[in-house]
């Protein structure tokens, strides 16, 4: 999932759910002026973990691509004892 991706999705859930959308912008900016230390720390929370998920999409979707791979090729580990 690229982040072009990843920001579709997310500007397409705020404009389906335009109230929720507000709410936490309010919050965020709340957390802005009142806590900027604790407002940060939230970011940089969001931003390591959708780094980790990004890693791990990709990740799998190269195992995902090598083993369909491996079937279209007739490779199957498992068959190999049996012959």
């Amino acid at each position: 999932m690229s982040f072009s991706e990843t920001a579709n999705s997310v500007l397409s859930l705020s404009k389906d759910n335009p109230i929720i959308a507000v709410v936490v912008g309010l919050i965020l900016l709340f957390l802005l002026f009142r806590k900027p230390k604790l407002f940060f720390g939230l970011i940089f929370l969001a931003a390591v973990l959708a780094l980790v998920l990004y890693f791990i999409e990709d990740v799998s979707s190269k195992g995902k691509s090598g083993k369909e791979e491996m079937i279209e090729k007739g490779f199957h580990p498992h068959m190999d004892n049996i012959r």
